[in-house]
């Protein structure tokens, strides 16, 4: 059977009115066309729907079950409508949002609760994994949105940046760096070093797949060395532990050390601008064009927050101890994103 919806819906018309003309007429349609839909129609049955009685089209028992079946599929199309609808205009519905390991703490704490506060009717479902699989989730349809750190690995998504921020190099205060460092200016946060010095030194990387990784590598490539990696993890908070039991050093977004707790038992470095890889995280879609409602508020908070505009009121507690609750600027004087 090959039917559309526009057919049954001019065969339920001309079961209403008892005539073509009259039918056409109310559909706006010429008679003639809507006489050959009918006669289409029945020649894709095999069956005649009417039957001609004292001058008025009567439904045969043929026509009374195609008119029963119609009128509950026209049902069924509006009620699909009236879902479509409420989905549009975020009255309900659900947004899957996939983020790396690394950034679920900051997208669960500073953007997930200010958007269940403004829209409590959508359902949020967090997917955590690695940047290279969620942009496989993210292509495949099983999530709708994700924040997730430059540079895309399969495709190059929209995205709108979430958040900027420089490396630095994460040491045990027990390190061989220090008496290397140097300062470029009084009002630098941390000292820089010369990472070339670290040629064949322990480091500890994330996981095959997770951009920080792929970050680590790029700087071992910008400065020409070839460390020992003694340990990988996905898990930012025993990378920073086995760090400060002197296993190895690291390189980390100096965001991090806005969201992941004190890192006073730890040294910081700045890198030179040649061997940096700045890090980059968006928020990131499949297509411009099919952005939902519930999609446009998601990407309305990131922005806030990108901006410095979101809080969730760490910011009046002081922040941590490494930050002191300041909001971070990259080395181009952007705003890295708000400190929640």
């Amino acid at each position: 059977m090959n039917l559309n919806v526009r057919e049954i819906e001019y065969i339920l018309t001309i079961a209403q009115e008892g005539s073509v003309t009259k039918a056409a007429q109310r559909l706006f349609i010429a008679q003639p066309s809507l006489s050959q839909v009918l006669k289409r129609v029945e020649t894709e049955l095999g069956v005649s729907l009417f039957n001609r009685v004292k001058g008025r089209l009567k439904l045969t028992p043929e026509g009374e079950v195609f008119v029963g079946s119609g009128k509950e599929i026209m049902e069924i199309i509006r009620k699909l409508d009236e879902k479509f609808s409420v989905l549009s205009n975020a009255e309900c519905g659900k947004l899957t949002v996939g983020v790396p390991y690394l950034l679920g703490t900051l997208v669960a704490t500073c953007i997930l609760p200010v958007y269940r506060e403004r829209f409590p009717q959508i359902e949020l479902q967090l997917v955590e994994s690695s940047s290279t699989e969620l942009e496989q989730l993210l292509m495949e349809g099983a999530i709708d949105i994700c924040v997730i750190p430059l540079p895309f690995k399969f495709n190059a998504f929209p995205y709108r940046m979430f958040l900027k921020s420089r490396m630095v190099l994460l040491a045990s205060k027990n390190n061989n760096v220090r008496e290397r460092s140097y300062r470029k200016a009084s009002g630098d946060r941390f000292p820089y070093v010369d990472i070339t010095s670290l040629d064949g030194e322990p480091f500890i990387i994330g996981h095959q797949g997770q951009r920080i990784r792929t970050i680590n590598e790029a700087i071992f490539k910008k400065a020409r060395i070839t460390p020992r990696i003694v340990m990988t993890s996905r898990n930012q908070e025993t990378i920073k532990r086995m760090v400060a039991n002197d296993v190895g050093y690291t390189f980390i977004p100096e965001h991090y050390l806005e969201i992941f707790g004190s890192f006073d038992y730890l040294d910081c470095y700045y890198l030179e601008p040649d061997v940096d890889f700045p890090w980059k995280v968006v928020v990131a879609y499949y297509d411009d064009s099919h952005i939902s409602t519930a999609m446009k508020h998601f990407l309305d908070i990131t922005d806030d927050y990108q901006k410095g505009g979101v809080s969730n009121g760490a910011e009046q507690s002081g922040g941590n101890s490494a930050s002191g609750g300041q909001k971070y600027h990259d080395q181009d004087g952007e705003g890295g994103g708000g400190v929640c």
